[in-house]
């Protein structure tokens, strides 16, 4: 598929230079479809077929675990990532004293579930800044610390975090890896095989293109027998005998426990169609087209003055972001110009993704010319 069929497959390209993936993803004209074929099934036989709606449940698990590098029941499908980080933390054999390291700079996603939630546990806030992962959290480290929290991508600098790294060392002292993924996922290729990682949480809403309201958390296999079961429910059983409810099936004894009730099937469906989008073009392939054009916007800005605060080295994230004396005003023109962006504590947040062109990239540059301010 090449660039101009792509471009087809996001009717947003028709109307603006659409570089705010780390803000909402815009739904791709195929999971739109597939959205449409749900809303007819629902309105022309109420439900799906039984045996149809479980292999399709059972194919869209597939399809996220290799997006992941990880096994289909590592898997389960929840509404959005702070319901993932919450079943996560949740469900981890944490006891009254035992101490959490929270980076400072993580989104509110994550921040409001660790503030008020979990009155037991010590939580330990600390700034990462763009440092190594591993050099941050040796410095807080005592017999107490069971937790580690994360963004693998922080949401304003756009700085990454090594999470193989950081989870082997974790690992090695017994202390749990929990990671929110979602600025992440759908742009740089992760490789949960390794079982570094002990939770990651994602929504669809942003790199992995929609729709809002669905996401999946990443539970580790070698946690299973060790989890809790709080936030489990009756769909956290396998119910495929649908036609007796007097029986009590086992619960899942893997990720999906955490699935309680009724799944939100046109956005899990939407979501995978979106994913194998990603996985035909290939995960490094998207990498690549996305640093191609971040590395001309960041030559681009450089040129007109702006100062950058996206790290330059180490591990390269979809995001970049720029200080400017006149970021109001910039974000106006740049909207007025049908270019979205995020602007982010007075910070300009740029985020292109697989389908946009380098001339999308230097048209939003040129918004900057000094004969504008």
């Amino acid at each position: 598929m090449n660039k101009k069929e792509l471009r087809q497959q996001f009717p947003i390209t028709q109307k603006f230079t659409y570089l705010n993936h780390a803000g909402t993803g815009p739904l791709s004209s195929r999971a739109r479809k597939v959205i449409d074929d749900c809303l007819c099934i629902y309105q022309q036989q109420a439900e799906f077929d039984l045996d149809d709606y479980w292999r399709r449940i059972h194919n869209a698990r597939l399809i996220v675990a290799r997006l992941l590098g990880a096994q289909c029941n590592e898997i389960a499908f929840t509404a959005n990532t702070s319901e993932g980080i919450f079943i996560g933390l949740s469900n981890l054999p944490l006891k009254g004293g035992d101490k959490i390291i929270v980076m400072d700079e993580v989104f509110p996603a994550v921040r409001y579930v660790v503030d008020n939630n979990f009155p037991h546990l010590d939580k330990i806030y600390v700034s990462f800044a763009g440092r190594s992962g591993v050099d941050v959290v040796s410095r807080y480290l005592d017999d107490h610390v069971r937790v580690v929290v994360v963004d693998y991508v922080q949401y304003l600098s756009g700085s990454m975090i090594d999470i193989d790294e950081l989870g082997k060392f974790l690992h090695e002292r017994d202390i749990y890896l929990v990671v929110d993924g979602i600025q992440a996922i759908g742009a740089v290729e992760c490789d949960l095989s390794r079982g570094n990682v002990d939770i990651l949480a994602c929504g669809a809403a942003k790199w992995l293109l929609g729709p809002s309201g669905i996401g999946f958390v990443y539970v580790n296999k070698g946690l299973w027998q060790d989890l809790k079961k709080i936030h489990t429910g009756w769909l956290g059983a396998d119910w495929r005998d649908f036609y007796d409810c007097s029986k009590r099936p086992l619960m899942y004894e893997d990720a999906r426990k955490f699935e309680i009730g009724t799944r939100n099937v046109m956005g899990i469906l939407a979501l995978v169609e979106n994913i194998q989008i990603i996985l035909e073009l290939g995960i490094q392939h998207v990498h690549n087209e996305i640093i191609v054009l971040k590395n001309r916007l960041r030559e681009e800005l450089k040129k007109r003055g702006c100062t950058i605060i996206t790290p330059e080295s180490g591990p390269q994230s979809g995001i970049l972001t720029i200080q400017h004396p006149e970021s109001n005003r910039v974000f106006q023109r740049l909207i007025e110009s049908k270019v979205m962006i995020s602007l982010r504590s007075g910070n300009l947040r740029f985020s292109p993704h697989f389908y946009n062109t380098v001339e999308e990239i230097e048209f939003a540059s040129r918004q900057f010319d000094p004969r504008y301010y």
